[in-house]
């Protein structure tokens, strides 16, 4: 930890248990990864970028993939500072008054030096967990990769060693003269929703297979 992880703001919702920062990763299907980029060299000078990356935790590391061609996993692997947040919401908090309207939400920063996984078997283990992490079995589901598609994959690895998490939940929290106001107050709880799965029309009819029937993420709306 180091001063840039710490709260500044409401400390008091802090969470420093890595329990509950590794179930927030754990859950979350986006994150946020941001840089300066052009710090390495490249470009027209340096300017912040902010990309949303699929993402998932593999012991301390949290794991992020995608094109070689990506300006902004050339510039991390570099060895220019990332800053990665993965945002959970769980609620909207309806107060008496404009002002105290809220949000019930876990959310997670992390901070470091994101490196390049190169190593062909830590690679494909990489891809593996990544892909098992959208959809928990699909791996058993489908072919493996191809070595054509791991060698046009870049995949970096982010050490959880700087974070901080935050987390607001409860009711809203109104002012002492509001109390008695005629307006509903309380919690919109919001969650994931999933719809029928659409079968690919080019594929023969097949029954849909229960890693996918069975999906679900989080807490239910």
């Amino acid at each position: 930890m180091s001063g840039r992880s710490e709260l500044g703001r409401k400390p008091d919702r802090s969470v420093v248990d890595t329990a509950e920062r590794d179930a927030v990763l754990d859950e979350a299907l986006i994150a946020h990864v941001g840089l300066i980029a052009g710090a390495g060299g490249e470009g027209d000078g340096a300017h912040p970028v902010v990309i949303p990356m699929l993402c998932a935790r593999l012991g301390d590391r949290l794991l992020l993939h995608g094109s070689p061609a990506s300006r902004l996993l050339r510039t991390a692997k570099a060895g220019v500072e990332v800053c990665v947040t993965v945002t959970l919401l769980d609620g909207l908090v309806l107060a008496r008054s404009a002002f105290h309207h809220s949000m019930n939400y876990r959310s997670v920063v992390v901070f470091g030096t994101a490196t390049e996984v190169t190593d062909h078997d830590e690679k494909v283990a990489a891809l593996n967990r990544l892909t098992d992490h959208i959809v928990p079995g699909r791996m058993e589901a489908i072919r493996p990769h191809t070595d054509t598609e791991v060698r046009g994959t870049t995949v970096l690895s982010l050490p959880l060693d700087e974070w901080s998490m935050k987390v607001r939940s409860g009711p809203p929290i109104d002012d002492d003269e509001d109390m008695d106001a005629p307006a509903w107050a309380g919690v919109l709880p919001l969650g994931v929703a999933v719809a029928e799965p659409l079968p690919d029309p080019l594929m023969p009819e097949r029954q849909v297979p229960p890693h996918v029937a069975d999906w679900s993420r989080g807490r239910q709306g």
